[in-house]
């Protein structure tokens, strides 16, 4: 700080720094518009985490390619997609038998639950009418109940089919433009970014591109591995729907603190249908794979592909879920990566320029 001191004069130093607070409140509007919108934001990431499943994809099959530079390279990637998605749809059919049996399961439980409580009530006739009477118990109270739960069905299902509408437009337009001009973005910024600070947003853009790819090729891979886990535990202790699980499981891994605890609520609840038996080995299952989560994969992979202090990121972690929910949770250290470079090179690039001056 004294060496720039130094060199800038203390008028252009607090230029610069009106300029970083002036950008960190653009910043944070910035992010604040796409939380409110966060329907289509949540839309947009799973495009973007598409595209990075895919662009890796294709980077592994060019390398594996250039081992055999006479075969015809789209031939076999028509084979190789054609084969992985009849494969994919022979496993998912075989499993949506056990997913039925699983609904049915809950069904039968919903009806042996209402028939249990309408026999209650009718032994408890007399009882609940005095409370009734007294005021301690009414019967919009129990109207209320109902329409909550079915309010909570209605927002959930409303929920995934606005997720399954809007991915099936804008993801396949994101594709398309993505593959189309990801090559092209560094001669747009020579073309249209001032020519003394091309090289700068350049450089920012790289280095941004390259921390949050590692961070969810990071997040990814430890959330395959712990639904890997789950499924051959699910499906070794013999839970229906072990498959859809399993994929909950790692599913919501990716989600710090509360995710696990999340992922293992249904597999328990499903395993206890069946026994209490099954339901401690969902449980045990569970465990192994957060033990494993946090021994290994934490430690030797997510630390390595990122760069935060972990204190700092428990405390952003727990922040962002304060403000902004279980998105806020996922996204807590994806927004502090962009954040950091960009008031990093933003610095670098005024000091340059006033010392220029």
């Amino acid at each position: 700080m004294w060496c720039i001191m130094e060199n800038i004069s203390m008028n252009n130093y607090y230029n610069i720094m009106k300029f970083l607070a002036l950008t960190t409140i653009l910043f944070v509007l910035f992010f604040a518009i796409l939380f409110y919108f966060q329907d289509i934001f949540i839309v947009l990431i799973l495009g973007a985490v598409l595209i990075l499943i895919a662009e890796k994809m294709i980077q592994f099959f060019n390398r594996f390619m250039d081992s055999f530079p006479k075969f015809n390279r789209k031939a076999v990637g028509l084979v190789l997609l054609t084969g992985a998605g009849l494969i994919f749809l022979l496993f998912v059919g075989s499993q949506v038998q056990a997913l039925g049996v699983l609904i049915g399961d809950f069904s039968n439980i919903q009806q042996d639950y209402a028939s249990g409580a309408s026999a209650l009530f009718s032994e408890h006739e007399s009882e609940l009418s005095k409370l009734a009477d007294s005021g301690i118990i009414k019967p919009q109270d129990l109207q209320k109940i109902g329409n909550t739960i079915f309010s909570g069905v209605t927002d959930l299902v409303s929920k995934v089919s606005y997720y399954l509408f809007t991915g099936l437009l804008i993801i396949p337009l994101m594709f398309g433009v993505y593959f189309k001009h990801h090559n092209k973005i560094g001669s747009y910024i020579q073309t249209y970014a001032p020519p003394e600070h091309a090289e700068g947003i350049t450089r920012a853009l790289k280095r941004m591109g390259r921390e949050l790819e590692d961070f969810f090729s990071a997040k990814m891979l430890e959330s395959a591995v712990v639904g890997l886990i789950c499924c051959i535990g699910f499906y070794l202790g013999g839970l229906e729907g072990w498959f859809y699980l399993g994929i909950l499981a790692g599913f919501l891994n990716i989600i710090p603190y509360l995710g696990p605890l999340l992922g293992a609520i249904p597999p328990v609840i499903v395993g206890y249908i069946d026994s209490p038996m099954t339901a401690l080995f969902a449980v045990i299952t569970v465990i192994v794979a957060q033990t494993i989560d946090n021994l290994y994969l934490i430690p030797f992979m997510i630390s390595e592909k990122v760069d935060i202090n972990p204190l700092l990121s428990v405390v952003l972690t727990l922040a962002a879920s304060k403000l902004l929910g279980p998105l806020g949770m996922v996204l807590a250290i994806p927004i502090y990566i962009i954040y950091k470079i960009i008031i990093k090179e933003s610095y670098r690039e005024l000091v340059n320029i006033y010392k220029n001056d």
